[in-house]
């Protein structure tokens, strides 16, 4: 990081109070993808040279290390939540994925302690050995029936690909890529108002949801941002991934495409809690987050994403979030994360403050990198 990158993250101005955000992120989260998307928020707030979307991921093409006297602040405030006993990194009797939402910090720990390391090899060989398929072999979200949500695909492929990079293991890497591809051939909306979007959930039992929920989109583009960025972080994946980092670039393009098309409560200014559907309300969850993956985007392929169709959008989608943070760090209305189809809003989400944190650092990095002016 140069001096003044640093010089300008230091002194940001995020316009909301970021750190109450972050008391909420922390405080609220209680299941696996809570504990796991809190963490990688605060190090993308905290360490931001440490996350995949660093200039430099990777020093020495290595996973970062930790330092001997004082952890990362998110691996500290994570990593005792991690169980390093099981198959998985946190015991979950219905979910597939969400435990590997843990497994990026679980890396990261095991730089400093072993035990961490295993567990994240064995979150891995269950994924990838144990776990149940949909039929084309995507990885099922859930244990007891074969399902695919667009939510898994911010949980495991991010944390497969990181992994990949620890092992220096390209298959395991394009195997984070394949996963995204196979939930994308269910899951993406191909004609109508909605193309490019996701649908929500794909499956034999009867949460199944046709819907595209936006922070279900937001999940799955966050997510593939999250591998772009580690294959393009990694000099040996970034040599010879070119076609897929081209594939992810594309994926992600189609979803940002389906809600700027479909962006239309203009009395809210936020995106509406299921996209392409005006009986829903404008909700900030996933308004945040998929502003956030257009921030991250136009640093990662400033030729197509830093244009006004993108960031002109994201600009305003983060000023309508930002202008309902409160002084505890609260956001309203947010969709319920247990009860994504309910029709009453809350305001203590904690993926939700996550998702604020990721929008606005990623908004930093967008500025400080020279990408966004710093006025928008």
């Amino acid at each position: 990081m140069s001096t003044s990158y640093e010089s300008c993250v230091a002194n940001f101005d995020f316009t909301f109070r970021v750190d109450a955000v972050r008391r909420q992120a922390e405080s609220l989260a209680s299941h696996s993808w809570e504990y796991g998307t809190a963490a990688e928020a605060v190090m993308e707030l905290v360490d931001p040279e440490k996350s995949v979307f660093a200039a430099d991921p990777f020093p020495g093409d290595e996973i970062p290390t930790q330092n001997l006297q004082h952890l990362d602040p998110a691996v500290e405030w994570v990593y005792q939540k991690i169980r390093t006993d099981g198959k998985t990194l946190f015991d979950d009797s219905w979910g597939v994925s969400d435990p590997a939402a843990l497994g990026v910090m679980a890396v990261m720990t095991g730089q400093r302690w072993k035990r961490w390391l295993d567990a994240a090899e064995r979150q891995k060989d269950y994924l990838l050995q144990e776990a149940p398929r949909y039929g084309n072999g995507a990885i099922s979200h859930r244990q007891e029936v074969a399902e695919l949500w667009s939510d898994a695909v911010h949980m495991f492929p991010p944390f497969l690909a990181y992994y990949g990079v620890h092992k220096q293991d390209m298959a395991l890497i394009e195997e984070a890529v394949r996963q995204a591809q196979l939930y994308r051939d269910v899951l993406s909306i191909r004609e109508g108002h909605r193309r490019g979007l996701w649908r929500h959930i794909v499956g034999p039992s009867d949460m199944a949801d046709e819907g595209s929920w936006a922070t279900g989109d937001g999940w799955a583009a966050y997510g593939m941002a999250r591998v772009r960025a580690t294959i393009s972080g990694w000099r040996p994946s970034n040599e010879a991934m070119q076609d897929q980092i081209r594939q992810l670039d594309q994926w992600i393009g189609e979803i940002l495409d389906g809600a700027i098309r479909t962006d239309d409560d203009e009395e809210s200014g936020l995106l509406r809690n299921y996209l392409g559907d005006d009986s829903w309300f404008g909700e900030t969850s996933g308004t945040a987050l998929l502003a956030g993956t257009a921030y991250r985007m136009a640093v990662l392929r400033p030729d197509v994403y830093a244009q006004e169709k993108y960031l002109g959008w994201a600009h305003a989608k983060r000023r309508a979030v930002a202008e309902r943070v409160d002084d505890d760090g609260f956001a309203y209305p947010a969709v319920n994360p247990l009860k994504h189809a309910s029709r009453e809003p809350i305001n203590n989400s904690p993926e939700g403050a996550s998702f604020i944190l990721m929008m606005g650092s990623a908004w930093r990095d967008c500025v400080c990198r020279g990408i966004c002016p710093p006025s928008a």
